[in-house]
C-alpha cells in the first residue's frame, strides 16, 4: 500500500460542497486522492503539526470525504507519527530542494513512508517537485 501526505491547504481546499464537484476539475482532483485514502487504497502518514493545522482550517466539514479523511485520522488505518520536524541531514536536504521552511513539517511525516506522495496546492511547494522526487523518492502531486 502507498502511502501519502495532505498539506493543510489541499484538505482545506477539499472541504468545499459536492455540488462543486464536476469530473476533473480541482475538487474532484482534491476529493479523489482524498478517497483513495477513505476507500483504503492509500494510507494516510501525518504528524502532530499536520494534524493541529488540518483541525485549525477546517472548522467546519463541507462534505462526507473530509469528514469521513478526519474520522480515518483517529484510526489504525492511518500513521500517525510523533516527530513534526526533519534531522538536520534531512532538513539540509529540504533547504538544497528549496523546499519552503514552514512547510518542512510535512515532508517530516513522509519520511519512512513507501512509495509516498504528497499532494499540495501552492505553487512553492509544486516547483519543488523534481528536486523532492531526486532527493528523496517522493512524489509531489501538485493540484492547483
Amino acid at each position: 500500500m502507498s502511502d501519502c501526505v495532505f498539506d493543510t491547504s489541499f484538505v482545506a481546499t477539499a472541504n468545499g460542497s459536492l455540488t462543486g464537484e464536476k469530473k476533473g476539475n480541482l475538487l474532484n482532483r482534491r476529493l479523489t486522492a482524498i478517497r483513495k485514502v477513505v476507500d483504503r487504497e492509500n494510507r494516510v502518514r501525518y504528524n502532530p503539526k499536520l494534524l493541529t493545522e488540518y483541525m485549525t482550517v477546517v472548522k467546519k466539514r463541507r462534505n462526507d470525504v473530509v469528514d469521513q479523511f478526519f474520522e480515518l485520522l483517529d484510526s489504525d488505518r492511518a500513521v500517525r507519527l510523533k516527530t513534526n520536524t526533519l534531522r538536520h541531514a534531512d532538513k539540509t536536504k529540504a533547504n538544497d530542494c528549496r523546499w519552503p521552511t514552514h512547510d518542512q513539517h510535512v515532508l517530516a511525516a513522509a519520511i519512512g513512508g513507501t512509495e509516498v506522495s504528497i499532494h499540495v496546492t501552492e505553487n512553492a511547494l509544486g516547483a519543488c517537485a523534481a528536486a523532492i522526487k531526486r532527493v528523496f523518492g517522493f512524489k509531489v502531486n501538485h493540484v492547483a
